[in-house]
């Protein structure tokens, strides 16, 4: 009776995964190339773009991010560096860089706020003092490409967009970045699949930190950063507000346009992702819920895969076993193939899918920790702070 209700469960599974994976298919065959999608390039005068990079002891990665900035095709920009309390050498850098070319400014900021968070503060006190009518949010740890402004704001302009986020690609992939970060991303892609993100009619809304492009007239109708002062996933929250708002909102894979730095480890982004969960959903236990079921069905899955090939071949295998094993392992494959191509196309290993029960098992943990963030009332901890 338990065979034969595995059976059942594991066909369920194997029914979704396939829907799920026609629906990843479909979104990646529509999925808009920025560099391609950009025709004519840039119209009329060029306006003035201002950069504003936030930066919290970032001395290992602040020369690279701006040095790359300034390395930039574009013809008008200027780069506005906050340094949010910075303990290392993060200021002494970016003042160095800003002597020695003038389209660098740079600010110090002392405290933070009551009520802010302090990304969300470093990024408001930048826009304030950027000059530019195009603004352009990046972080301190990312390095845009030459040609990536130019070519993200030819797109901004040949849609006529209002906004425009780039998801980036990691300057280098490890295990972490291979096994563990795609089953998170694919996860809360499950609530923000990219071809929603993109359709005006629909509310579904997302962004990368690592590059947000906006119109000055637009960021300042929203109400500017200080709106969202309280928020710790403050790019999605952001863009959940342009589309509330009704104005245009794109979100494109960067590709080689914009890449961030690997994480330090697994616990790492594991961090990074409690944050997102946490934000992202809106510190809502039935949406974290939802993801929760998603990692221990599909670890379950493994599971039941695992123990009915290991009964079969020793021998104790009934028919009904034997038809676990072949449902379990055709809906394990419907997990692997698909993550195996999405990670070559990120320019990852694809033998990394075949370490997806571990990397289920350790999403399922993040999923499960941020569950019990909610429900206890106690905020996660990000960079020092304490959020609720």
């Amino acid at each position: 009776m338990l065979i034969w209700a595995g059976v059942i469960f594991v066909s369920i599974i194997f029914v979704e995964l396939a829907r799920l994976n026609w629906m990843l298919a479909t979104s990646l065959k529509r999925e808009i190339k920025i560099g391609e999608a950009t025709g004519s390039g840039l119209r009329g005068d060029p306006p003035l773009v201002s950069v504003v990079v936030p930066a919290r002891d970032e001395a290992d990665n602040i020369e690279a991010s701006v040095w790359a900035l300034l390395q930039s095709d574009y013809p008008r920009l200027e780069v506005v560096v906050v340094d949010d309390r910075s303990k290392d050498d993060t200021l002494g850098i970016v003042s160095r860089l800003a002597v020695e070319d003038p389209r660098i400014t740079v600010f110090r900021l002392e405290e933070l706020p009551s009520g802010w968070t302090g990304k969300t503060h470093a990024m408001y006190f930048g826009a304030r003092r950027a000059k530019g009518e195009i603004i352009l949010f990046t972080d301190a740890d990312t390095e845009l490409s030459r040609g990536a402004i130019s070519l993200a704001l030819a797109f901004l302009q040949e849609n006529k967009l209002d906004m425009l986020s780039m998801l980036p690609q990691f300057a280098k992939r490890g295990f972490s970045e291979n096994a563990v970060y795609p089953h998170l991303a694919l996860g809360f892609s499950y609530f923000y699949p990219l071809i929603d993100v993109n359709d005006p009619s629909k509310p579904a809304a997302l962004a990368s930190g690592c590059f947000i492009m906006i119109k000055r007239t637009t960021y300042e109708k929203l109400g500017t950063w200080s709106r969202f002062k309280t928020e710790i996933s403050e790019d999605v929250a952001l863009s959940k507000a342009v589309k509330a708002q009704g104005a245009r909102l794109t979100v494109v894979r960067g590709g080689d346009l914009v890449r961030t730095k690997p994480f330090a480890g697994v616990a790492d982004v594991c961090r990074f992702w409690k944050r997102t969960f946490y934000g992202g959903l809106e510190k809502s236990a039935l949406r974290v819920t939802r993801l929760l079921g998603n990692y221990v069905f599909l670890s379950l899955l493994f599971v039941l895969f695992f123990w009915s090939g290991a009964s079969v071949l020793f021998g104790h295998g009934s028919a009904p076993l034997v038809l676990l094993l072949s449902i379990s392992a055709l809906a394990a494959a419907e997990v692997i193939v698909p993550l195996g191509l999405l990670v070559k196309q990120e320019q990852g290993g694809w033998w990394y899918s075949l370490t997806a029960p571990l990397g289920l098992a350790i999403s399922a943990w993040v999923a499960l920790s941020t569950l019990f963030a909610i429900a206890k009332g106690t905020g996660i901890q990000w960079r020092g702070s304490q959020y609720k």
